[in-house]
């Protein structure tokens, strides 16, 4: 994977005046959208405790489903890019390298001219030799506080195999606030460049541009070739710049006006999207795999969430089945708050299952709300139950 994050501050060791701070962020640190707040029904573990989870709004902004949005993009991206590869001629017409684009350092820098200056980008790539591209848009760098951080814990053992800086300061910090004492302003475009051989003196003044590494050879059944591209595609989208209106990623050149649909037989295209999209895939296997449901896509752990449980999550396809189940249902019975449980379960499989009530949207989007509702449904469905009021419960503590 690209490391061009660590690579930018050889580039330009001080970084030019800037004043978007606080208007130009990260993808994963804006609001939750309303369509994917309300709470699904995900499943159930062994021991009796509901999951629930949340329809993924597949947009950068959300804290809890920005990566859906990064998949998607780099899908795309990947797919473009190789179907152009595969459209050049044998020899270094194929050839594709990790570029980056340095903007003049003796100007200031407002999240207008941030995004402006992205068209400056392109004309310094492309005076550097570049034919065209994808680029991604970087607002900011690690600053020496972040980077001794992650050198400290690196050196200490204390990261998992792989874990990057952009990742390991994301996973220390509370939100984009906190971030900030990481991180300094410092504009500069990323792009997977189309380009034979990367002449950085044939940039305009103040421009730098260079070479970070080249991919590896294309072909389009060759998997390590996608998985390539996928993961400096993904590593840079992580950190690209995010404000409303603007697109984190954008092509340019060659690549650009390239349409793949009309450039390639319909099986080959087919193809190569299929390739992109295993490949990115395969690049955040730790990452929780969102589960098909009927409303959208429901975003719900692998293990219970619940305290000292850990327990493997149950897809709520089963629930009627373990239901039934009177060995099973005793144990969950017998165990702490087993009743609270049990209702719980029954309340939740009316919801999914037998078309019942659904939660009004004020309790759906609040998981402590949801629970009691769904304790109070369970009683209204199980015979000889206490009669407690639905508002009571789904207000109290």
């Amino acid at each position: 994977m690209s490391v061009a994050g660590d690579d930018h501050g050889e580039i330009r060791p001080e970084p030019p005046k800037t004043f978007y701070e606080g208007v130009v962020d990260l993808p994963g640190y804006g609001d939750a959208p309303n369509r994917c707040r309300a709470m699904t029904p995900v499943g159930f573990c062994e021991e009796g405790h509901t999951v629930l989870g949340r329809s993924s709004c597949g947009t950068r902004y959300c804290p809890d489903h920005w990566r859906d949005w990064c998949e998607d993009a780099v899908v795309n991206m990947v797919a473009q890019l190789a179907a152009y590869r595969y459209a050049q001629e044998m020899g270094p017409g194929k050839r594709l390298c990790h570029v980056v684009a340095s903007p003049p350092q003796d100007r200031r820098y407002s999240a207008r001219s941030l995004w402006e200056t992205r068209s400056e980008a392109y004309d310094a790539l492309e005076a550097a030799g570049v034919r065209g591209g994808a680029t991604v848009t970087h607002p900011y760098r690690t600053n020496e506080r972040g980077d001794l951080l992650y050198q400290t814990a690196k050196e200490n053992g204390d990261l998992a195999d792989g874990t990057g800086k952009w990742r390991f300061l994301r996973e220390v910090s509370e939100d984009f606030e906190d971030l900030t004492r990481y991180i300094e302003a410092a504009p500069h475009y990323h792009a997977l460049a189309a380009v034979e051989d990367v002449d950085g003196e044939a940039a305009p003044g103040g421009w730098v541009v260079k070479r970070i590494r080249t991919f590896d050879a294309f072909h389009p059944r060759d998997q390590k070739a996608y998985r390539d591209m996928a993961a400096t595609a993904y590593y840079t989208l992580t950190h690209g710049a995010n404000q409303q209106g603007r697109s984190t990623t954008t092509y340019f050149g060659e690549v650009h006006s390239f349409t793949p649909s009309e450039e390639l037989t319909a099986t080959m295209w087919e193809r190569i999207q299929m390739e992109a999209e295993k490949a990115v895939k395969e690049i955040e296997p730790d990452e929780p795999v969102a589960a098909e449901e009927g409303e959208g896509i429901s975003a719900g752990p692998d293990e219970c969430p619940h305290d000292g449980c850990g327990s493997e999550v149950i897809d709520v396809y089963y629930l009627r089945e373990y239901l039934e189940d009177d060995e099973w249902a005793s144990k969950v019975k017998a165990a702490g708050r087993g009743r609270e449980r049990w209702l719980r379960l029954k309340g939740l499989l009316y919801w999914w299952d037998e078309g019942g009530d659904r939660p009004p949207p004020s309790v759906q989007g609040n998981e402590k709300k949801l629970r009691n509702w769904l304790e109070v449904k369970g009683e209204s469905v199980t015979p000889e139950s206490r009669q407690v009021g639905l508002s009571a419960a789904v207000m109290g503590d």
